[in-house]
């Protein structure tokens, strides 16, 4: 029996599809139909996921206390100089920002993440990279940026970040 490639393993398991950003396939008009909590849930849970690539910060994950204020009195600083600086604030509305090096983008991070917004639809997590951005929902990964032109799978992704700047300008598909 051959052994496959875990990058290969990922991408067979993983039923996303990557394709470039467009309006249509990233609705920005959602409602805000969320409190705080379910945010700082859902955010906490990212933190989880993306701890596992790296340090993530600056601020922790939010203890849910009884109120909004006991919360915010309780909650700490994780890591000022983080590899994943996740944004602490729900201004992206049904969605976490996430700003990290392109070289810290596995395909299992990418799936962990797709896994968490399984029973999310309207949820996703955008990971602001220095090349480009990454919207990942619970059926579709949507790229953003010259860097990712042509990617059409979690496999594209990863060696195109894994490359980071110094790689040569790869044809993906």
């Amino acid at each position: 029996m051959t052994e496959q490639k875990p990058e290969k393993v990922v991408e067979q398991q993983t039923l996303v599809k990557v394709i470039a950003f467009s309006r249509e396939e990233c609705p920005f008009d959602k409602p805000r139909e969320h409190t705080w909590r379910q945010w700082h849930s859902f955010r906490n849970h990212v933190l989880d996921i993306l701890s596992r690539y790296g340090t993530v910060g600056p601020m922790g994950k939010m203890p849910m206390l009884d109120t909004r204020e006991e919360s915010d009195n309780e909650w700490q600083v994780a890591n000022k100089n983080s590899d994943f600086f996740v944004v602490d604030d729900d201004t992206y509305g049904n969605a976490v920002r996430v700003e990290a090096a392109c070289t810290l983008v596995k395909p299992l991070l990418l799936q962990e993440v797709a896994m968490l917004l399984a029973p999310l639809p309207d949820w996703s997590v955008y990971l602001a990279l220095r090349k480009g951005g990454l919207w990942i929902f619970h059926d579709r990964i949507l790229f953003e940026g010259d860097f990712f032109a042509g990617c059409c799978s979690v496999s594209d992704l990863y060696h195109r970040c894994a490359l980071g700047a110094d790689g040569p300008n790869t044809k993906c598909c």
